[in-house]
């Protein structure tokens, strides 16, 4: 593509030309090519992923996809990307409700259904693998298929956790080849682990601004080119004394854990700002805290502060002190000329780094602090002598956590040698510090290629417990804090309150320290409660859960879940400083209530409609949500799965007959007379009609559970009792194409996941057929909506396709773990049929031509 409509593009959208980088990134990704894209923070890498998807979404024309899913590792950044570029989508024209944000906070798309979502990596990986997060376990493949055809951006990610999420992200993409456009995007990685990304994932490009010395020139962030950010290393702990002494204007501090945080935000409050010289002036609600343990509400306001006094249009004469975590290193617009930072690893630094004089002619001052004093260093060295020793040696050695203490201890080293980072002294320390321990780490991904089998078990099982192996190794507690009043009501409404989340074993340290100075003698004095499925309850069904709450006890605490209920009277939290349990003035005060917006369509009855009028709806709902206003939504999706299956003959016209007969055969088993008598009946009844003039074919009744004479219909028609109906739909699928698609590819790669997504579009392991039997009436409706659909009915004996006198397990038949191609492939169908079952259930009218509807 021609760099003068690149330009062009760049400046009607963004009001700038792009950078020589950026071109190079639109024109590759745009060719078809894969994107590994390593630039330094400030450069402009999100608009650089950002901007190929826009201008393909403008001009149609182009192969590309027409979803974007943008992944990242942290829902804050994920809040804070999606609201950086919002304004540029809806520049242009893009409408709000086409870009949605699918992170823990915000639940905005469960389905992965609109056209832009800006997501966290363990929403989108949890898709993939079978146990999406935010849905129930019937569900849990409706999502599997959300990536294929999409673009997919995987942001900041040398933050993911290498054994984990980096590597299923790597060990997903491998598996769906060319089914997607992806570009992965860092600013801390090492040339040689990119090279080994780039020769393990297929048609990967690197680009990085050492093609491009122009660019070095003119990225904001990179200006003046010397000395623009000079480095002391202190062989010191940090303190808030040392932060006032040497604050200038704007200040970020940087702290490795919450509670240093919290203890240097207390002491800097402490202090009388009057009465130090660099402080004069200073506003006492300037000096703000940041970490993870605040909760939403207040964490938004100060997110929106710190914009103000620290972001690119902030005041530069009002002074301000940000005191925080690592929830700052990355997607935080924000600057100053003085940071205070403890070592961490160095592309943890180089991030923090990137806060530090990070806009156009800015200079600015990073003070790196030891972890340890010396006396302490020197202490760790010796061989301990007695348990109390080793004891201590061991609190020693944890206040590295949470990172490694050999990483930070090399950072610390490397960056003796440096008093700038100017130009490539960056990649310099990266080198020194990761090389070896990244070639090492692609060696081990290879081994387990990346994560495959663990890929693949969470295929076959569903379960959400495979998260710890894949995602990420859960050392966080999510946190609610109530009191004694509130305990029926929270386990009736168990997420009815927020929560904040904190490292597990800091949470198991306060509250071991907690129980030796108090008494708890009874289940009034407890300290801390879990969820538990409550005893003897009668589930009528998979909806209704009950719960209870119960004590856990001090030697469980060591074991203690990932979601618990902390009693008030030994808690603390403050809007300032967040949650805790030092503060005594802070106790007793308790977990907001969430956001809570019923959603349209939700707990609302079943509508009656016929078998004719609910695969109708269906087809229309395909149509409509899935190939679109112009129908070409899904115009690189189909052809990326011809050549996914090899198989490059079908074409658009043919996966379109192939999903319509997807869908006409799904409900086939609802023709089953065990399955049409009693829906009859019921329908029949509740309309005052004799069942035995009732002549509709149905595809839903309209019982409601919630109606006390809708129960009673239920049992008198036996309307609870019809069994199982998707493996009917299934067995019929195999019997009807299985002459059309005889050969091994075609059986393999086409019929086997069609018929898959129609065994399990209901639950995602079911592998049975049950016996059936369809009348002749029944069978005629069949054959009507067939006619219509799809074409001539020319099989021979249809007689064979109305009745099976036995149970019979297909699952030799389907699309299973072991064999990854039609397995995506059946991943792609089932979410198509599974949304458009779900839309067209909800609200038929919606998707039915005018003569069909209500």
């Amino acid at each position: 593509m021609k760099g003068g409509v690149i330009r062009d593009f760049y400046k009607k959208m963004l009001g700038y030309y792009p950078y020589l980088y950026q071109e190079k990134v639109f024109n590759s990704i745009l060719e078809g090519k894969n994107i590994i894209l390593a630039v330094p923070t400030g450069a402009g890498k999100t608009l650089a992923s950002i901007m190929p998807f826009l201008y393909a979404r403008e001009n149609p024309e182009i192969h590309f996809p027409k979803k974007m899913i943008y992944s990242l590792p942290l829902r804050s950044l994920a809040n804070s990307i999606y609201e950086d570029v919002f304004e540029v989508l809806r520049r242009q024209g893009i409408s709000e409700e086409d870009i949605k944000r699918q992170t823990g906070e915000f639940s905005n798309d469960k389905y992965f259904e609109k056209d832009i979502i800006f997501s966290t990596i363990d929403q989108t990986l949890s898709n993939f693998l079978c146990f999406p997060l935010p849905l129930s376990p019937r569900q849990a493949n409706v999502n599997a298929g959300a990536m294929v055809g999409s673009y997919l951006v995987f942001d900041e990610f040398h933050l993911l956790d290498e054994e984990r999420a980096m590597a299923t992200t790597l060990g997903s993409l491998r598996m769906l080849g060319n089914l997607c456009r992806c570009c992965i995007m860092t600013a801390t990685l090492s040339g040689e682990y990119m090279e080994a990304l780039k020769a393990n994932l297929p048609n990967y490009e690197i680009i990085t601004l050492d093609e491009f010395p122009d660019d070095r020139k003119q990225v904001s962030s990179l200006l003046p080119e010397k000395n623009k950010k000079t480095i002391r290393i202190l062989n010191q702990t940090i303190s808030a004394k040392k932060i006032a002494n040497k604050h200038n204007n704007k200040t970020i501090v940087i702290c490795n854990r919450v509670e240093t945080a919290q203890k240097i935000y207390q002491e800097l409050n402490g202090l009388n700002l009057s009465g130090i010289k660099n402080l004069t002036g200073l506003r006492l609600e300037n000096i703000i805290c940041l970490h993870s343990r605040f909760f939403d509400e207040d964490r938004k306001a100060k997110e929106g502060r710190l914009k103000q006094l620290f972001g690119k249009d902030a005041n530069k004469s009002e002074g301000a002190i940000l005191i925080a975590t690592q929830v700052i290193e990355a997607g935080m617009d924000i600057s100053c000329d003085v940071m205070h930072t403890e070592v961490s690893p160095v592309n943890s630094f180089l991030q923090r780094a990137g806060r530090c004089a990070r806009f156009k002619d800015e200079i600015g001052e990073i003070f790196v602090y030891d972890i340890l004093e010396i006396e302490e260093k020197e202490k760790i060295q010796l061989e301990p002598e007695s348990a109390e020793d080793k004891a201590e040696i061991r609190k020693l050695n944890n206040r590295f956590l949470p990172y490694e203490k050999e990483l930070c201890q090399n950072t610390l080293k490397a960056l003796q040698q440096y008093t700038t980072l100017d130009g490539d002294i960056p990649q310099k320390l990266i080198e020194e510090v990761l090389k070896e321990k990244e070639l090492k780490l692609i060696e081990q991904l290879k081994v387990c290629d990346f994560n495959r089998d663990k890929i693949q078990i969470s295929w076959a099982d569903c379960q959400k417990n495979n998260y710890r192996a894949t995602v990420r190794d859960i050392q966080s507690v999510e946190i609610t804090i109530i009191n004694d009043g509130q305990l029926d009501e929270v386990a009736k409404f168990p997420y009815r309150y927020q929560s904040l989340g904190m490292y597990k074993f800091s949470l198991v340290g306060w509250l071991n320290k907690i129980a030796k100075e108090n008494l708890f003698d009874s289940e009034e004095d407890w300290l801390v409660k879990k969820l538990a499925e409550a005893d003897n309850i009668f589930l009528e069904n998979d909806e209704d859960e009950k719960w209870e709450l119960k004590t856990i006890p001090v030697d469980e605490f060591k074991n203690i879940p990932t979601q618990v209920y902390l009693n008030a009277r030994f808690f603390g939290y403050s809007p300032d400083f967040g949650f805790n349990w030092q503060y005594r003035e802070t106790f007793n005060k308790l977990s907001p209530e969430r956001e809570w917006k019923e959603k349209e369509g939700e707990f609302k009855p079943l509508k009656k409609d016929t078998f004719y009028q609910h695969n109708k709806a269906l087809i229309g709902a395909f149509e409509k949500e899935f190939l679109g206003e112009n129908q070409d939504k899904l115009d690189f999706t189909f052809v990326e799965i011809a050549k996914f299956i090899a198989n490059e003959e079908l074409q658009k016209k043919d996966f379109i007959r192939l999903i319509k007969l997807m869908i006409v055969l799904h409900d086939y088993g609802k023709l089953n007379n065990k399955w049409q008598k009693p829906m009859q009946t019921y329908q029949a009844l509740k309309e005052g009609i004799d069942p035995k003039n009732f002549k509709e074919v149905l595809g839903h009744t309209d019982f409601d559970k919630n109606k006390p004479e809708d129960i009673a219909l239920e049992k008198k028609s036996n309307l609870k009792n019809r069994g199982r109906h998707a493996g009917v739909g299934a067995f019929m699928a195999l019997s009807l194409l299985g002459k059309e698609f005889e050969a091994k590819n075609d059986f393999l790669k086409i019929l086997s996941p069609l018929a898959t997504a129609i065994m399990r579009h209901h639950s995602p392991l079911t592998s049975k057929v049950n016996a059936y039997k369809i009348s002749d009436v029944n069978f005629q409706a069949f054959i009507e909506l067939y006619e219509k659909e799809i074409g001539v009915f020319s099989y021979l004996k249809a007689e064979r396709l109305q009745k099976y006198y036995m149970e019979k397990d297909l699952k030799k038949y389907l699309a299973n773990e072991a064999n990854t191609t039609p397995m995506i492939v059946y991943f792609f169908y089932v979410r198509i049929l599974r949304i458009c079952d779900q839309k067209a259930t909800v609200n038929k009218n919606k998707y039915l031509p005018e003569h069909l509807k209500d």
